[in-house]
């Protein structure tokens, strides 16, 4: 497991790389988890030795800006980046594999 100061040197360099998403957006995001796809607030977002941090606690980081709320707020945009370039992949798989149609036959008479 990577030490704090590991993981913010790491984070700080892929911060460069990644376009932030807002305050607002990150906990819009959390909220849909929470309403929309329903998961659990008292279930476990993360834990590290004697730190515990619960779905319900996520917007109360991002509003305080923790250290917790900016790491989180890193990975919410870093996920959104991945599934557009998930979804970009997959179209692009598609137009591989999707067959070019059929030339019409003409009527044979």
């Amino acid at each position: 497991m990577r030490s704090a100061v590991e993981r913010h040197a790491v984070d700080e360099q892929d911060n460069n790389d990644i376009p932030l998403v807002s305050k607002d957006e990150a906990i819009a995001e959390v909220r849909r988890w929470l309403e929309e796809e329903r998961v659990d607030p008292e279930r476990i977002f993360t834990e590290t030795s004697a730190q515990v941090i619960r779905y319900k606690d996520l917007i109360s980081h991002l509003e305080q800006e923790t250290p917790d709320g900016k790491l989180l707020l890193f990975a919410i945009s870093r996920g959104r980046v991945m599934k557009r370039s998930r979804d970009q992949q997959s179209q692009a798989l598609l137009q591989i594999v999707t067959p070019p149609p059929m030339p019409e036959k003409p009527p044979t008479s």
